[in-house]
């Protein structure tokens, strides 16, 4: 049984960004895929500005990415909002060693692009 399997999977877009410039952050190729999306976020107040923060999770199908080690700085679109990918995890299964699954940790961003 995978994550798969106990949560429903929810329709995200997987976003390559390219970095920097006098442009900023692009958006510059799009791919829809499904996962399970976890959302966890809030807010904290520091020197009277407000930022709001972000902790979720998706746990994605790894079968959708040829290269696990140029995810993260990728970008995550789901429900309107815009997520960059600060880390990766493999989810395998300890008695055959495949990876089930790939776990992105979330942060909020802000591309060049309507999510």
């Amino acid at each position: 049984m995978t994550i798969f399997d106990s949560f429903v999977e929810e329709p995200y877009t997987f976003l390559a960004i390219k970095r920097g410039g006098v442009k900023g952050d692009r958006v510059v190729d799009k791919k829809d895929l499904t996962g399970v999306f976890k959302l966890r976020s809030s807010g904290i107040e520091q020197n009277n500005v407000e930022t709001r923060t972000s902790t979720a999770t998706l746990h994605a199908h790894p079968e959708d990415f040829t290269n696990y080690a140029n995810l993260v700085g990728q970008g995550i679109c789901k429900d309107g909002n815009s997520y960059e990918i600060v880390s990766v995890t493999e989810g395998k299964n300890f008695a055959n060693g495949i990876t089930e699954h790939l776990t992105f940790t979330l942060g909020r961003a802000t591309y060049v692009v309507e999510c």
